[in-house]
């Protein structure tokens, strides 16, 4: 089977839906022919084998600068539609599978599809905006009625992250059976519980660790907020980058909390970020609004436990065997439940170890390639 899948960035950008793609092409590719159309950013070669996939990079216009509701950066490629249909009379794909409907250039092949002679997919990696904010529920939104939803529309196929993702977002009138729930997965041999002498640098005695971008819907502030509440032999590691980091380091400064919380960054490698998670005790991701949550499978597969809001599909992914789920905007909840694993040593080991076997049964990323080429071929087939 030919395959062919477009995303705005590839590897060795780094973004949750970029690892996706990267860990699903790799493994597509040992048995499929497996090509990328993506924009070229950096000194990237415009042409590129990477694990088996051939990389296209078609030249863009890539900003950085926009409004809070709109995360950098934005890739407008430069001639898309020339290039794209030159890639496809090359690769002549069975199957083209696109990975974002917000970028709209990318996102503007539903309109001429035809001339591309292949089934069209599209998974949905980010939900119809619900609980962030005001500002960002009304425009994402209106986007989805207005555009995102005739995108949806014009897809042969619709794959989506979580069951939350796909009941809020797939328009109504869009066939359920051509629709299906297909989660992100983590490479369960790489993300594992390692030595680690962290904590040693740190001189704490209990560590949890947040890893997302500094965005308004991430809630990083109500986790700043709990740690006041938090036994005093604790230390909070906050690993991002964003829009929110001068806000989070005023109410780190405000909070008197410089040496019980420490904002990183810097990039991690993959190598110190699997360190990360094995030192920490458990991990908290306070979001108001999540689809899903990459850093909650990698934390879990290495068999730590997790903290988390019950919002979007975090309950599909963190249950009461592996975790704690908390209200959102609830600094005492995060404290109460941080507090309560920190006297507790065996019930840190019991969810330590669920962790890693809910993440080895439904989250090894083998399975979930194995699924989305499942779907490709019973499409094909008429199914």
């Amino acid at each position: 089977m030919r395959i062919l899948q477009v995303n705005p960035f590839y590897y060795p950008y780094q973004g949750g839906t970029e690892k996706y793609l990267y860990e699903l092409c790799k493994r597509l590719a040992r048995r499929n022919s497996v090509s990328v159309i993506t924009s070229k950013f950096g000194n990237n070669p415009e042409v590129e084998n990477i694990e088996g996939t051939k990389v296209y990079r078609i030249k863009s216009l890539v900003l950085q600068k926009l409004p809070p509701f709109l995360p950098p950066p934005l890739s407008i490629p430069l001639s898309f539609r020339r290039n794209m249909l030159k890639i496809c009379r090359r690769e002549k794909p069975d199957v083209i599978h696109l990975h974002n409907r917000f970028f709209l250039t990318f996102s503007s092949l539903v309109l001429w599809k035809k001339s591309l002679g292949a089934p069209l997919f599209l998974t949905l990696h980010n939900a119809r905006p619900v609980g962030i904010n005001e500002e960002t529920d009304f425009l994402g939104q209106l986007f989805d009625d207005y555009i995102g939803h005739r995108i949806i529309r014009s897809c042969d196929r619709v794959l989506a992250n979580s069951r939350w993702t796909l009941e809020v977002t797939l328009p109504k009138d869009y066939p359920r059976e051509r629709a299906e729930v297909i989660y992100n997965g983590v490479d369960t041999a790489r993300f594992r519980k390692v030595k680690s002498n962290i904590k040693d640098r740190l001189g704490c005695e209990f560590l949890s660790l947040t890893v997302c971008r500094l965005l308004p819907q991430k809630g990083v502030k109500y986790l700043i907020s709990a740690v006041r509440d938090i036994e005093d032999d604790f230390k909070a590691v906050i690993v991002g980058r964003g829009p929110c980091y001068k806000e989070l380091k005023s109410l780190v400064k405000k909070f008197g909390l410089e040496k019980r919380v420490e904002l990183v960054t810097d990039p991690l490698t993959e190598e110190r970020l699997i360190e990360y998670y094995s030192a920490s005790d458990f991990f908290i991701l306070p979001s108001l609004w999540e689809p899903f949550g990459i850093v909650l499978i990698e934390s879990m597969a290495c068999g730590c436990p997790v903290i988390a809001t019950n919002v979007g599909g975090i309950p599909e992914i963190v249950t009461s065997d592996c975790g704690i789920l908390v209200s959102p905007r609830s600094p005492k909840e995060i404290a109460i439940a941080a507090n309560k694993l920190i006297g507790d040593k065996n019930l840190r080991r019991r969810l330590s170890k669920n962790a890693r076997e809910r993440v080895e049964k439904y989250f090894d990323f083998d399975l979930i390639a194995e699924k989305v080429e499942q779907s490709y071929r019973r499409h094909l087939e008429g199914d």
